[in-house]
């Protein structure tokens, strides 16, 4: 089978340009090919900061042929007395059959007009050219440009297309530009064009003409050349998987170039030095065999060409930046963190929520009421949190934001502060993104989760909610953010509880008080449900949400776990069906005392007795948080009796006694387990 190649030739993109640009070429190929029903064996895309690419392997010879039945307008609308109206004119022209091929479709809403299409499948090498426009106008960018006279927009100008199906160019034109076989070697290293005498030999083409177009083949290679380079220094790298992202996709052959500064800038802070480098320069930091930082870095390049020149240049921008950096924290030692709070009065947080300094005081409140819900260190906690955001007057974290509560902890220590509430500085920003730690500390935690809980209710409190993708001040990753530190980390959060306090702590004014928290209920619960269907199943997530409290967010991962395995049980499919009947036969009746006198001998009595036996266990299960206990007593011990009640007895009697009686105690019994999960919405 032959192969298939699209190349996008144009400027630099930056790494994240770049990212995104293959990410949404391959979503938009694989889009397109399904509608046109073309299904390849593989699909890739490859790119550097010059190109980006697709490569299709197997496609079949020819597209599979389509059949299908199509409802059309309603028959009386189609058709006036017998003749045939615009619309099924309109109708059968739309889907390319004659107007006699028309069929009356009996359905239950009334006769409708219907075709039978058929499409014989097309051959692949007709077909393609006909979807290029379509893929390539399916790529997205963060940003896009216009350039010259026309008012197409793109990542970056396109400088040259490829479009090739085995040996084979295709006619394509895009971006006021038509496709050939001529792809770019290296701007620098091989600038001459290079042609394709097919689609097979574009990596090996543009290997010999230093490129390496495969993401994953160069950042392999990358990581190959600079561990070479740290051992040749004798050192080891600072991992950094973002600057080996970043890296990776900023060059389109990785060349490293080794460079150094005064190790007198090592008395500054770990983290500055490493900030200056990595976030600024996009520079490797390495260490020695002791682990201390060296005086030495990588610099990962797009050429070969005069590594000397180039080490000399960044060597002295580095020592530039890091001269910049010592002078900042000199400053800032100066003064000293307590001259910064006043700072913070006058730095407006949000204009209807007030400043920075409001939210520091608000933030000490509630991190004073959630430590002692955890029975920690009140004292400690309130000195924590007071000093949690100081450092964003500082001069250092203005000029590498970056930095914000490293700096903290490092002023701090400085100054005296114990270690542990030095420490809460930094962790109180964990975790800082969706895989990354969370607050391995006590007070960290508790510091961290209250500032998150202000800003929520606070922007919840003036109509602020996230919408669509809008998101400013984050509230999605803070409400995941407690989740995590309640499931990962050192302390439980009651959540109501929590947004409760948060929104009485506010001395400006919120929308109404039950609004606002139910609302902001609302939200935490969607992203509960959408962090726990990532590691459950969906029904399963459902059941216990629904018998949550919106309380411990560890009370409901238990509840999680436990139907997560009550599901695992032979007994669960027989129970789920029971409970689910259960549930829909007394969801409009009321609960209340069984009389046993109206119960009778056999299936009924049985039940009642079983369930009379196990409900103190169940509730002592329950009180404790001992759900797994809790299904798996309902499972040993309800089984059976439920199974042949539902068998044996007749709920619905014509006796209103007798009815009611047995409601009840079905009611009674659903009641009991529903605190633990409703199992009746699970599937089988």
């Amino acid at each position: 089978m032959q192969r298939f190649l699209l190349e996008i030739g144009v400027e630099e993109l930056p790494a994240s340009f770049l990212r995104e640009g293959l990410a949404s070429l391959e979503a938009a190929a694989r889009r397109v090919l399904g509608e046109a029903r073309l299904e390849p064996e593989a699909l890739r895309v490859q790119g550097t900061p010059r190109r980006l690419a697709l490569v299709i392997e197997g496609l079949p010879e020819a597209q599979a042929e389509r059949r299908e039945v199509i409802q059309g307008p309603p028959w009386a609308v189609a058709f006036k007395d017998g003749a045939p109206t615009k619309a099924a004119e309109g109708f059968a022209r739309k889907n390319g059959v004659a107007v006699e091929a028309l069929r009356k479709a009996e359905t239950d809403k009334g006769d409708y007009v219907s075709a039978e299409v058929h499409e014989p499948g097309r051959p692949v090498a007709e077909v393609i050219p006909e979807l290029l426009g379509d893929i390539a106008a399916g790529i997205r960018f963060p940003k896009t440009m216009r350039w010259g006279a026309g008012d197409f927009a793109f990542g970056r100008p396109v400088q040259w297309l490829v479009a090739l199906f085995g040996d084979q160019s295709l006619a394509f034109e895009f971006a006021g530009i038509a496709a050939g076989r001529e792809t770019r070697g290296h701007r620098f290293l091989a600038p001459a064009p290079v042609a394709l005498t097919t689609a097979d030999v574009y990596e090996q083409v543009l290997r010999d003409a230093q490129v390496v177009v495969d993401p994953a083949e160069r950042k392999a290679l990358m990581v190959e050349r600079l561990e070479a380079a740290a051992a040749e220094l004798g050192g080891t790298l600072v991992p950094d998987d973002f600057l080996v992202g970043e890296c990776a996709d900023l060059v389109e052959a990785p060349f490293v170039v080794p460079g150094s500064f005064d190790s007198a800038f090592l008395e500054l802070p770990e983290s500055v030095v490493i900030s200056v480098m990595r976030d600024h320069q996009r520079y490797f930091a390495l260490r020695s065999a002791d682990g201390k930082l060296m005086n030495r870095y990588l610099n990962v390049v797009n050429t070969a060409e005069a590594p000397a020149v180039i080490a000399e240049g960044n060597d002295r921008v580095l020592a530039a930046r890091l001269a910049d950096a010592r002078f900042f924290v000199a400053e800032d030692r100066k003064h000293g963190m307590t001259s910064w709070r006043p700072k913070l009065d006058t730095t407006v947080f949000q204009r209807k929520l007030g400043t920075v300094g409001a939210k520091v005081d608000r933030g000490v409140a509630l991190s004073e009421w959630l430590a002692a819900q955890v029975d920690a260190d009140v004292e400690a906690t309130r000195e924590a949190a007071g000093l949690a955001k100081l450092d964003l007057e500082s001069l250092i974290v203005f000029e590498f934001p970056e930095l914000q509560g490293e700096m903290g902890r490092f002023y701090a220590l400085a100054e005296g502060v114990e270690p542990s509430i030095a420490d809460a500085i930094a962790e109180h920003y964990m975790p800082t993104g969706a895989d990354a730690p969370v607050a391995p500390g006590g007070l960290g935690a508790i510091v961290g989760t209250a500032d998150r809980a202000d800003t929520l209710i606070g922007c919840f409190g003036i109509g602020l909610e996230p919408t669509g993708s809008n998101d400013p001040f984050a509230l999605r990753r803070a409400a995941i953010s407690i989740v995590r530190t309640a499931l990962e980390g050192p302390i439980d959060v009651d959540v109501a509880a929590l947004l409760a306090q948060a929104y009485d702590g506010f001395d400006v004014a919120l929308a109404d008080r039950d609004e606002v928290l139910a609302a902001a209920a609302r939200f935490f619960t969607a992203r509960l449900r959408a962090f726990y269907k990532e590691r459950f199943a969906g029904d399963v997530v459902e059941a216990a949400l629904g018998a949550w409290d919106g309380g411990s967010v560890r009370d409901l991962d238990a509840r999680m776990k436990a139907v997560a395995g009550f599901r695992e049980r032979p007994e669960y499919e027989s129970l789920a069906i029971a409970f689910k009947r259960a549930n829909n036969i007394t969801k409009d009746a009321e609960g209340g005392a069984v009389d046993p006198a109206l119960l009778e001998d056999g299936a009924e009595k049985t039940l009642f007795e079983t369930f009379e036996r196990v409900r103190g266990d169940l509730a002592a299960a329950w009180e404790r948080r001992d759900y797994t206990e809790s299904l798996a007593l309902v499972a040993r011990e309800l089984k059976e009796p439920i199974d042949r009640f539902f068998d044996d007895v007749l709920v619905m009697a014509d006796d209103e006694a007798l009815r009611s009686n047995r409601l009840r105690l079905l009611k009674n019994i659903a009641d009991a387990v529903t605190q633990v999960a409703h199992i009746h919405v699970l599937g089988s």
